[in-house]
């Protein structure tokens, strides 16, 4: 049974990250704070995770910022989530990019500890504990999310912008269409058509 990072974001796109040879966060500190705010029916299988976690760097080549992998199947788990009893060996990957990016790291480390702990759903619970215990950073705090956000803009057919109403073009700088032309605030905006001779202003 598998449960992913869900955000920021669900994927790495595909940015050259080296192995590390620095060793994978430590789960205790993180796990006694986790203790802090879980009861024992949503996490059922915090007490005793420390004999049977494992923590490692993903491959370089992953496409996900973390993971988190039990051995039991699906079944087996139910049946020991309802029982109480421990969940069997789990194993946390989390992907080399983070290492420069504190922030981002421990925050998806914590999403993937309270998958490890039994919160294997993507729920408000799961999102609002995780936000509660190591916050995202901001993207202009984020190295991670800065390279990540460029790959996907790099990436989209569109690259630009033009509002109908005053002519303005401007070049793609947000993954989502903007709502209004910055020069005029008019809702008149379309798809730029790009050419070779273009004079694209920089915009959101």
């Amino acid at each position: 049974m598998v449960g992913r990072t869900p955000r920021v974001p669900h994927r790495v796109i595909s940015v050259d990250a080296a192995p590390t040879d620095q060793p994978p966060p430590d789960s205790k500190e993180w796990l006694d704070i986790i203790r802090n705010q879980v009861d024992g029916n949503e996490a059922p299988f915090l007490n005793g995770l420390n004999r049977w976690l494992k923590v490692s760097w993903s491959d370089p080549s992953s496409d996900l910022l973390g993971v988190t992998r039990f051995e039991m199947d699906p079944n087996e788990l139910m049946r020991r989530r309802r029982m109480q009893a421990p969940s069997g060996p789990v194993c946390i990957e989390l992907h080399p990019i983070l290492v420069d990016d504190p922030a981002l790291l421990a925050h998806t480390f914590v999403h993937e500890l309270l998958h490890a702990v039994g919160l294997t759903d993507h729920d408000n619970r799961h999102a609002s504990l995780t936000e509660m215990i190591a916050p995202a950073p901001s993207l202009a705090d984020s190295p991670v999310l800065m390279r990540l956000r460029s790959e996907v803009l790099d990436g989209q057919e569109i690259q630009g912008w033009t509002c109908t109403n005053c002519g303005t073009s401007w070049k793609r700088t947000t993954v989502s269409r903007p709502k209004r032309c910055p020069r005029c605030a008019r809702s008149t905006v379309i798809p730029h058509e790009a050419s070779s001779d273009d004079d694209i202003e920089k915009g959101s």
